[in-house]
């Protein structure tokens, strides 16, 4: 990537110029678009300069057309990695060193190192040539370890200096950063090419591997860092649901660096291979553990952090790893001293000297060491004002048009291509709510859609961004670091969420938000409420995760023994797909399904809130890391250690607890214990939701608490 600096308003009255920054971002990698970043936070606080982006084929015409050249920073002095062939990559940059002294200009290495395996270049002799001739045309150049140093040293690089990796010069932004004031303590995150570490992959091979038992349960999140890491991200969401595991892709690029520490924040810990994963959650604070070779570039940070501990290498015995891998997995990761990472900040300052130095012609008027946070001219997350109409009961502005029949614009996730144009019922339930509420057609809004626009049913209240969002019972998740990303850039009227752990993660960011829960859901049987035969004992609905594909007659797939129902049960025990047919019909069949049945446990949350709405015996149904299978009772009285979705459903009413089932995904369930479970188990459950009714954005058609809908005319012309 090329970062093209056009000098602005001087402060020491220097002539004006050009800089160009050669390095490797906007290439799909996390850690390298966030040293871009960094390297133009110091060259702004250096030199107040304009900063573009642009691609590394730059010519010696083009060239001319600079003052400097920086070429940083991270792992770009390599010809090859682990025995394979990367030359290009080196000729990608150090060729800026003769193509500068043609042009005249003073060039300098910023924050390099070598990629893997300091002295990788001098494996071939035609990579050792090539490096020390436009090496010697550089006029200085720092690294983030000192073994690159001395390679580099060695290779005839006249001046050269050691520093930490151009990312803890954020260390203080990180540490003003919104972190999750809410965790997820039940979830576990893992980066990186894990299917290149050979021990891994064996343990996820073999059921009967310690790893792999200690997995069963666990809730991981597969973290996307960088392009190369979709294949093993893939591949091990097939691997990890096989040994009971519950596996989720979360794709990291393209987010703010304020929003990765947010995200990362939220973990218990993460498990990683790659790089810049185990300097985030350094800069995050949250216990991590790395893969890495012996003089990798993980180890040599760890090794500078006096950190050894934090490291897996494939030194350490099949024992060893297994040993260590299980105890991250099954109880606590280790944390690096903060002593270490201030330290790395501190040492930021050799990088700053060295631009310093290199930029000395354009700032020689200045005095003044500068000693800046490069973060500091960034902005960061902060409080949200308000939207420009909060304090209105009723929002017209979410109507297209004055006349009684205009439609109101909602956000919901609906159906699409990707679902085969079938919707799934919770997230459609938010169409039906609004839509017979007020009485009036609903019309679909994008999430980013630029005015004002209504968000009501679902988890969605995290990726609504652009305009102004109007909040009324959605959950928030903080998973992915999408909420962080996207608060800066709209506008919220909250007047409801789904619970508590929804209010916080908004509040977090200084969204004042009313002391209002629950899910509008809860209304569902002021709607539709038709006598319909008991047919079946037990009622099981999956979360559509665990569906293999999409429609009514989708099942789940084979590895989840847990859903399978031996011939005794076929006529008693039933699943149920939320995903439906995209009507007002459709949604009707879902729950004529769900109402024919004596008994309901549901992996699904809207599973569990229909059930309770109608008053159907009713448990959640999900694995939970390190229990037995069986009935379990969850405090509502201390933090959630389960689904934050059913957690604050519950939490809205008047018990202290509430009842679940724990049940594997790789072992088959005791449906028979199952139904004494949950006649045992369950009892009814109420919470007032005048509040919630009263804090509706427009204005009621009906009291959805006392009387009922007029008639489903309206229902029937939307579509999900």
């Amino acid at each position: 990537m090329l970062l093209q600096l056009k000098w602005m308003n001087c402060r020491n009255g220097c002539k004006p110029s050009w800089e160009l920054v050669v390095g490797a971002s906007a290439m799909g990698n996390v850690g390298d678009d966030l040293l871009a970043e960094v390297l133009g936070g110091l060259l702004r606080i250096e030199a107040s300069a304009r900063v573009w982006w642009s691609g590394p084929d730059v010519s010696l015409a083009q060239l001319r057309q600079f003052d400097a050249v920086v070429v940083g920073g991270g792992g770009l002095i390599y010809a090859s990695r682990d025995g394979r062939d990367e030359s290009q990559n080196l000729a990608n940059y150090l060729k800026f060193g003769p193509m500068a002294r043609a042009a005249g200009l003073p060039v300098a290495l910023i924050g390099v190192s070598d990629q893997d395996h300091a002295g990788g270049v001098a494996s071939g002799a035609l990579s050792t040539m090539f490096a020390r001739r436009c090496l010697q045309d550089f006029t200085l150049g720092t690294t983030r370890d000192e073994h690159s140093s001395q390679f580099l040293a060695q290779l005839g690089l006249a001046r050269v200096a050691t520093g930490p990796d151009l990312l803890f010069a954020w260390t203080a932004r990180a540490r003003k950063a919104i972190h999750a004031a809410a965790p997820q303590p039940a979830r576990l995150a893992m980066a990186g090419e894990w299917l290149d570490c050979a021990p891994m992959v064996a343990a996820l091979q073999d059921p009967a591997h310690p790893l792999a038992q200690a997995l069963a349960g666990q809730e991981i999140d597969l973290l996307l860092m960088s392009d190369d890491d979709r294949r093993h991200a893939d591949r091990l969401r097939q691997w990890l649901p096989a040994l009971g595991a519950t596996a989720s892709i979360q794709d990291l690029r393209g987010r703010p660096f304020d929003a990765l520490v947010h995200a990362f924040s939220q973990y218990r810990g993460l498990i990683t291979t790659r790089f810049h994963g185990l300097v985030l959650a350094l800069l995050s604070d949250i216990p991590v553990l790395a893969w890495d070779h012996p003089d990798g570039k993980k180890s040599r940070l760890l090794q500078a952090l006096d950190a050894t501990e934090l490291l897996l290498t494939p030194e350490d015995t099949a024992q060893r790893f297994g040993e260590r891998m299980v105890a991250a997995v099954r109880t606590a990761l280790p944390t690096a001293r903060a002593a270490g990472v201030n330290r790395q900040y501190a040492q930021c300052r050799v990088h700053r000297e060295a631009l310093r130095e290199l930029l000395r012609p354009w700032t020689a008027e200045s005095t003044t060491s500068r000693d800046d946070d490069p973060g500091d001219d960034v902005p960061t997350i902060g409080p949200r004002p308000p939207g420009p109409l909060v304090g209105q009961r009723h929002r017209s502005d979410l109507l297209d048009g004055a006349a009684q029949d205009s439609s109101i614009g909602l956000c919901w996730a609906a159906s699409t291509r990707e679902t085969a144009g079938f919707g799934n019922l919770g997230d459609s339930l938010s169409a039906v709510m609004v839509c017979a509420l007020a009485g009036r057609p609903v019309h679909h809004l994008d999430f980013s859609h630029r005015g004002s626009k209504l968000v009501a049913v679902g988890s969605i209240a995290h990726a609504i961004h652009e305009g102004e969002a109007v909040i009324w019972g959605s959950g928030v998740s903080i998973r992915g670091g999408i909420l962080a990303h996207n608060v800066p850039r709209t506008a919220y009227d909250v007047r409801a969420v789904r619970g508590p752990i929804s209010a916080r993660h908004l509040q977090d960011f200084g969204i004042p938000v009313p002391e209002v829960y629950g899910d509008p859901v809860w209304l569902l049987p002021s709607i539709f409420n038709e006598p319909v035969e008991k047919r079946y004992e037990l009622g099981v609905i999956p979360h559509i995760q665990d569906i293999a594909g999409h429609g009514p007659q989708a099942r789940p797939p084979a590895d989840s023994l847990r859903y399978q129902i031996p011939p005794e049960f076929a006529h008693s025990v039933t699943l149920i797909n939320t995903w439906h047919e995209p009507s007002w019909d459709g949604i009707v069949a879902t729950l004529r399904q769900i109402l024919a049945c004596k008994r309901i446990v549901s992996q699904s949350f809207h599973g569990v809130v229909i059930a309770e709405a109608y008053g159907i015996p009713v448990l959640n149904f999900r694995q939970m890391p390190g229990l037995d299978n069986g009935p379990l009772e969850v405090s509502l009285l201390k933090d959630c250690s389960t689904d934050p979705r059913i957690w604050e459903f519950f939490k809205g009413g008047p018990r202290p607890s509430f009842q679940m089932y724990a049940q594997r995904r790789d072992q088959p369930t005791d449906w028979a214990a199952v139904m004494r479970a949950v006649d045992q188990r369950w009892t009814p459950f109420d919470c007032d939701a005048s509040a919630l009714v009263e804090s509706f954005p427009l204005p009621l058609a009906y009291n959805p608490i006392t009387g009922r809908i007029a008639g489903d005319g309206l229902l029937r012309q939307l579509r999900f």
